[in-house]
């Protein structure tokens, strides 16, 4: 692969950042693994990108080809654009070099190893049913799950908890962090903020179900995760919310965050989903409808146990909302989309689910982990989509699935053809671009939030 270009701003930070991303990158031809190789082309990716955002930004400015916003300065944008890069060069760091002897143990690799796969198998129905384009998968080791998306490769980190090579449970996270993935790839624009799209897309005709309220609107991509989560993994998801949030206070199950659904109502969404596909499902129905009365009922018992109150107060302010209403709205937009957007995984018949559900009311919940072991157990052989060079100045995934076209991106690009355009033209003299346009390529979806990472849909 060809060096990475020498126009590089003139601060002496970003020029080191491209110096390690490019040259990190460009040692993918030798990569002594699959794995290693697709961290690399990421890096070799990320390095020609940056290399754009620098210099768009550094020159732009001072020659007048971006118009100024008092509110956001050169400095601030230049310095919010190089941690981004340095958080995602750490990131890639950290998938290298935890799968390395020398920095890992046995037990770690092998892990890691089993996270990749079920990523990917977290992924696959959405592919297969053309929901997303094919997407390589790393995962590694961090102090909570998350998931990167990365807007200049068709590639996802999702990172796992390290006490999950004990404690296979802890890998079912890996599913719905991939459920973002797919909710930012079907849903997500640059033009307009999650919230109003939301909105938007469920604005209805006169007569049909009216928008949800603004404390449920700021939970949407959560909520889609954890349906998305047990349409791929089964009863299993349900069991692992609940799990997760018996581990937390108490004192925080009525405690609104604004941005996942409220903890005393969550566990409510596996149940949902579970009736829903008990109803679509014959062969599978008595299970999933089973599960699902059993972890309400487990669930009712702790809120019991717990006192909880009949109701919260939105993060937002404003008047009390009762458990029972919030319940009805939650029912609401979970129904909708499984009649809408995951409507065809929610009807696709799902033999490999990652846990199939209880058989009789005496087997005990804990039946489910079981389940999800011997899925895990299955997984060994499987390949997972990789990253591979197309000649020097494009990177594609090598498809996991007969038929399916994996992802690509032209080394550089921001991977939304309205984004590239503007900043080619901007760079080439061709055009001035507007604070609203310049920001545009700036947020690169919302790459620069760190956590989470892009939402632009690529180009197919």
């Amino acid at each position: 692969m060809p060096a990475q270009s020498s126009a590089v701003p003139s601060s002496t930070r970003c020029a080191a950042l491209l110096e390690v991303a490019g040259e990190l990158g460009s040692r993918a031809a030798s990569a002594r693994s699959a794995r290693r190789r697709s961290a690399l082309l990421g890096l070799y990716c990320l390095a020609g990108f940056a290399a754009k955002q620098f210099r768009l930004f550094d020159q732009g400015f001072a020659n007048g080809s971006l118009a100024r916003d008092d509110q956001f300065p050169p400095a601030f944008v230049l310095e919010t654009t190089a941690r981004q890069v340095a958080f995602d060069i750490d990131l890639f760091l950290r998938t290298i070099s935890q799968r390395d002897t020398e920095n890992s143990t046995a037990a770690m690799r092998d892990t890691l190893a089993l996270a990749d796969r079920l990523a990917a198998s977290a992924l696959a129905p959405a592919v297969r049913q053309q929901l997303i384009e094919e997407t390589t998968v790393i995962t590694y080791y961090q102090k909570t799950p998350t998931v990167r998306l990365l807007p200049y490769a068709p590639l996802a980190l999702i990172g796992i908890d390290l006490a999950s090579i004990n404690d296979t449970a802890r890998l079912l996270a890996i599913v719905h962090e991939a459920g973002h993935h797919v909710y930012r790839q079907m849903t997500v624009n640059y033009l307009a903020g999650v919230d109003e799209q939301v909105a938007e897309r469920m604005a209805a005709p006169s007569g049909a179900t009216p928008v949800p309220p603004a404390w449920l609107l700021s939970w949407v991509e959560e909520i889609f995760a954890d349906v998305y989560s047990v349409l791929i993994a089964g009863p299993v998801a349900g069991l692992s919310v609940q799990a997760m949030l018996m581990a937390e206070s108490p004192s925080l199950l009525l405690q609104d965050d604004a941005d996942h659904p409220l903890p005393a109502l969550r566990p409510v969404i596996a149940v949902l989903v579970l009736q829903k596909l008990a109803a679509l499902d014959a062969n599978a129905a008595a299970r999933l409808q089973l599960s699902a009365a059993r972890l309400d009922e487990q669930w009712r018992a702790y809120l019991d146990e717990q006192q909880t109150g009949a109701a919260f107060t939105p993060a937002g302010g404003g008047e009390p909302v009762s458990l029972a209403a919030a319940r009805q709205h939650l029912a609401s937009y979970v129904e909708m989309l499984l009649e809408g957007e995951l409507a065809v995984l929610a009807g696709a018949p799902r033999p490999g689910r990652w846990s199939k559900g209880l058989a009789d009311t005496v087997t005990p919940l804990s039946e489910l982990y079981t389940q999800f072991t011997a899925f895990c157990d299955h997984l060994t052989g499987d390949e997972i989509p990789e990253l591979a060079a197309v000649g020097d100045k494009k990177v594609a995934v090598t498809p996991q699935l007969p038929g399916v076209k994996g992802g690509q991106r032209i080394v550089g690009q921001i991977g939304d053809p309205y984004l590239d355009q503007l900043r080619d033209d901007a760079l080439n003299g061709k055009r001035t671009l507007s604070t609203g346009a310049w920001k545009a390529v700036f947020l690169a979806g919302d790459w620069v939030t760190e956590e989470g990472g892009s939402g632009i849909t690529p180009v197919k």
